[in-house]
């Protein structure tokens, strides 16, 4: 069964990463984040900060194209706003029950004087990257139900660069980022499995309709 065995290689992808984390991370994410801030200048900093703050994209989205999918009496619109919306509430579950559970604490909290924020202090815990799983969830989800060059790359460079942000600005460590990555990512292919296979299930053939190429830039 594809969904069954999708879902099993992402928890077993995802508990991998905890125990790498977990285990041998902290000194690896502390050499990055070290030569990263060496590198910080006030123009990057501020355009980092901006990159960041694009994750707006990620909930605007899903309502951008369901509302347009009703505007235009488009059903295959509808399911990809709906499968975007879905696969972002799964990771923002997802992540925050991770939150609460790793506990990890913030890189400038865990070697204070050691590594710094590029621009502002960022309250709660730091793994895995919210802001990594909730564009990588919304960018995953496009790019599966819309597999084109034009919206899976602008789409996939979007959710990357956002969580590079996160590293340049010192409020996550890299294997935050990257398990925000793969909860992201795996919670759209699970939600789009399990899409599929309510579809082909469906004993009314869905309607077919011309797609509105829709990526998420910046």
């Amino acid at each position: 069964m594809p969904g069954r065995s999708g879902f099993t290689i992402v928890v077993a992808l995802l508990l991998c990463l905890l125990a790498a984390s977990l285990a041998r991370g902290q000194g690896l994410d502390y050499d990055i984040l070290c030569s990263l801030q060496q590198s910080r200048t006030p123009a990057m900093d501020n355009a980092m900060q901006d990159l960041s703050n694009t994750l707006v994209l990620a909930p605007a989205a899903p309502v951008v194209l369901i509302a347009s999918g009703w505007l235009a009496d488009n059903a295959d619109l509808r399911r990809m706003g709906t499968t975007a919306g879905v696969s972002l509430l799964m990771a923002f579950g997802i992540t925050e029950g991770l939150k609460f559970t790793v506990r990890r604490p913030r890189p400038y909290l865990a070697y204070p004087g050691d590594l710094e924020y590029a621009t502002r202090p960022v309250r709660g815990y730091s793994f895995p990257s919210g802001h990594t799983s909730l564009s990588f969830a919304v960018a995953t989800s496009i790019s599966l139900e819309y597999p084109k060059w034009y919206v899976v790359a602008p789409a996939m460079l979007w959710a990357t660069g956002v969580g590079f942000s996160r590293l340049y600005l010192g409020v996550h460590n890299p294997t935050d980022v990257l398990a925000g990555a793969v909860v992201g990512a795996g919670s759209a292919l699970i939600v789009h499995l399990i899409a599929q296979r309510m579809a082909d299930d469906s004993p009314v053939p869905a309607a077919k309709g011309f797609v509105i190429p829709v990526s998420i830039s910046f």
